[in-house]
């Protein structure tokens, strides 16, 4: 018998950066396209990702949890047990929402079957949640800015199709370059004003008196933060600290 634990081959004391990593590692290893045309990687795959939907999430962990403290075993469930929340309530004919499952959750009754490769997420699913784990394996190396065909050698490196590599790897970074756009903006724009404002202060105070000191200052610093905009604007290059 496997527990959702033996699923990601970890043990209860596994951490979350654990299960994130192991279910990293095992998605792509089972990925379907990966291993075209085998019935067992789809499964596998189906099944690592419903267990990953558990696991991840703290409250549905600590249910699960209670439910092995409990005595349970894994064996036949209700449907749609371990399904993602996708924060409304399930399409008709889709099965129970999120909120209804484990708001009762290991109902009397309810178990896991040994792993014999049967789940009941979809492969649309658990392709969901792969790509949304790829999103942000690659949003962590895109705020570092890693390039994109060096981020889509790493994915393939770990396991990820060479296509869905590429593709989320561009898709990612021109999500940055359009978010650090949209802040660099403003940040130019109050990088102006302040520098306009500092020159019209030491104008008016000269550069010895404190008031044109205090522009000068401001003056400066609008010079420099202004170049910061623009390097961001024409790169779209994450800062190492947040814009201001």
């Amino acid at each position: 018998m496997k527990d959702l634990y033996g699923v990601l081959e970890l043990d209860r004391a596994a951490s979350a950066e654990d299960i994130k990593a192991s279910y990293r590692r095992l998605a792509m290893k089972w990925h379907p396209d990966r291993n075209a045309g085998s019935r067992e990687a789809e499964e596998r795959f189906k099944l690592i990702s419903e267990a990953y939907a558990v696991l991840s999430d703290d409250s549905k962990r600590r249910d699960y949890d209670a439910y092995l403290d409990g005595g349970g075993t894994y064996g036949a469930r209700q449907p749609g047990y371990g399904q993602p929340d996708y924060g409304q309530a399930a399409p008709e004919g889709f099965g129970p929402s999120p909120e209804d499952l484990f708001g009762g959750a290991f109902r009397e009754g309810w178990g896991f079957s040994d792993f014999s490769g049967f789940s009941f997420f979809s492969k649309e699913e658990a392709t969901t949640m792969f790509l949304r784990e790829m999103l942000e394996l690659a949003s962590e190396l895109t705020m570092r800015n890693v390039g994109w065909r060096e981020i889509a050698s790493e994915l393939e490196k770990r396991g990820c199709p060479s296509d869905v590599a590429s593709r989320i790897s561009l898709q990612i970074e021109e999500r940055r370059k359009a978010a650090i756009r949209r802040t660099a903006t403003p940040y130019f724009v109050r990088s102006a004003l302040s520098g306009l404002f500092g020159f019209l202060m030491v104008r008016a105070g000269g550069v010895f008196g404190l008031f044109g000191l205090l522009g000068l200052v401001m003056f400066l610093s609008g010079i420099y933060n202004l170049a910061r905009a623009l390097y961001f604007l024409a790169t779209g290059n994450a800062p190492r600290t947040t814009l201001g």
